[in-house]
């Protein structure tokens, strides 16, 4: 038996767990009462958010080389959030680097680095941000300071991690046996052969602290966005506590057992804003409304272009294998 199929099954089981223990009618009462207006507007929340990530992304696409259009990398963005949906952890999300070699004309090599890049920064960014966070929480909750310890472990892992594979000798081995998993079969002769072309026009250092602190304040955005559509299911918790919950729920909603962290994100939430007297019931509901709005809206988009630019087949062909 696989158990990498069967990882995307945990985060749901323990979803449909969670809604067999809450009441229903009360989620359904709390959709009912929202007005019609400020969902509209909520909807459009996630404009700022892609944005801002393009704009991130496109300092660094001009940095290593890759010429493609703004538009084009904003949906280049949404087809990454589509296969990302239908994967867990959102690793199906380096797909978009095929899409992006076809438009740019740039090695998949290049353009599998370049993604890598944007990710991990975005990554640091939001264990930062949990850190922060999670010295906030520990300072009025001491039970949550084993929470803390482990995300700042976490940090320093993808820092270093980060910092190494900038170094091309330090990576080297190891690209070739992603070149040469599964994930990159239909590619691994091409992969396997110019494995060099990764570290082509690599950025230094010093030309990613701008997209860093981009995606720092985009994180922030995202949550104050959230803290404000909190209200419409009377959620009252000071902001200042908001934002680390909402950061560390992320941080643990990335474990790849899931998609998109739906369930272990709810059962994280519940958890911490319980302390706050926060019904679950609320919890429950904010949260489906939040991933409607950033991760299935924007997917179910980024299937439509996907299939649109035409190489739909070929990249499910690739998610099968992986």
């Amino acid at each position: 038996m696989n158990i990498k199929k069967l990882l995307p099954a945990v985060g749901i089981i323990i979803f449909i767990y969670l809604l067999s223990i809450i009441d229903l009618g009360k989620i359904i009462t709390d959709f009912s009462h929202i007005n019609p207006v400020y969902s509209i507007l909520s909807f459009f929340s996630l404009v700022p958010i892609l944005i801002m990530s393009n704009y991130q992304w496109q300092l660094i696409l001009k940095k290593q080389k890759i010429d493609v259009s703004y538009i084009y990398s904003l949906k280049n963005i949404l087809i990454g959030y589509f296969y990302g949906f239908i994967t867990p952890g959102g690793y199906g999300a380096y797909a978009r680097t095929l899409y992006l070699q076809d438009k740019s004309e740039a090695p998949l090599q290049k353009c599998v680095s370049n993604v890598i890049i944007f990710n991990t920064i975005d990554y640091i960014s939001l264990l930062l941000i949990g850190i922060i966070g999670g010295v906030i929480l520990s300072i009025r909750f001491p039970h949550l300071v084993n929470l803390f310890i482990a995300i700042v472990v976490i940090f320093i892992i993808v820092i270093f991690m980060f910092f190494s594979f900038l170094k091309k000798g330090m990576w080297a081995s190891f690209l070739k046996k992603i070149f040469q998993s599964r994930l990159f079969n239909p590619f691994r002769e091409i992969l396997s052969k110019s494995d060099g072309l990764f570290y082509e026009n690599m950025p230094a250092l010093k030309d990613l602290i701008l997209p860093f602190f981009i995606s720092f304040f985009g994180w922030i955005l995202r949550f104050f966005e959230l803290y404000l559509i909190s209200k419409l299911f009377f959620i009252h918790v000071d902001i200042i506590y908001f934002i680390p919950i909402i950061a560390i729920a992320n941080i643990i909603a990335s474990l790849p057992i899931t998609i998109y962290g739906l369930g272990t994100r709810e059962v994280t939430l519940i958890s911490l804003f319980s302390v706050f007297g926060v019904l679950p019931e609320s919890v429950i509901s904010l949260s489906l409304f939040w991933f409607v709005i950033v991760w299935l809206l924007p997917s179910i988009l980024g299937a439509i272009i996907a299939i649109r630019e035409g190489r739909y087949d070929d990249h499910v062909h690739m998610e099968k294998q992986f």
